[in-house]
């Protein structure tokens, strides 16, 4: 569920005007166009998002960027960008803007050092845990055969 709240405050980022205030992280995946065919899913309002790279594959050694990414036709348009440096998310950048307080915020070893706390994204979720590809559709079709209930297919945890 915070999943879902992390997504959707994304989301209202993505749906508000252009700004060019904070610069695009550079590095490791930061100028990817589109998801790789690995990028993991996560489902929001009906739409199937990309995050590459996986929060699982983000460890010490790795600096650079996170995306996410929603469909938009044919094409797929990055919400976000978490910019990672050793391992450690320290900034979300967006294309977009819905509040320049959301991404002014800094972190460093899970703690906002700058901006307002109370406005800043929790550390917790910065680095976006996501679903195999593919399973966002198991997910659908198990539920729609058996129920909110139905088991969880293999594989398809949040990681």
């Amino acid at each position: 569920m915070r999943s879902v709240n992390y997504l959707l405050l994304l989301l209202i980022l993505a749906l508000a005007a252009p700004v060019g205030a904070a610069e695009r992280p550079e590095g490791t995946n930061c100028r990817l166009s589109a998801p790789p065919e690995s990028a993991g899913e996560e489902f929001s309002h009906g739409a199937i998002l990309r995050i590459y790279p996986r929060a699982r594959d983000i460890n010490g050694a790795y600096t650079g960027c996170q995306l996410m990414w929603a469909p938009d036709g044919a094409k797929w348009v990055i919400i976000s960008a978490t910019e990672v440096v050793r391992g450690d998310p320290v900034r979300i950048w967006s294309p977009h803007a819905g509040d320049p307080q959301l991404t002014a915020c800094q972190y460093k070893n899970g703690r906002v050092i700058s901006g307002v706390a109370e406005t800043c994204a929790a550390p917790e979720f910065l680095a976006a845990k996501s679903l195999a590809p593919g399973c966002v559709k198991r997910l659908q079709e198990a539920v729609a055969t058996g129920g909110l209930g139905a088991p969880k297919p293999n594989g398809c945890e949040y990681e």
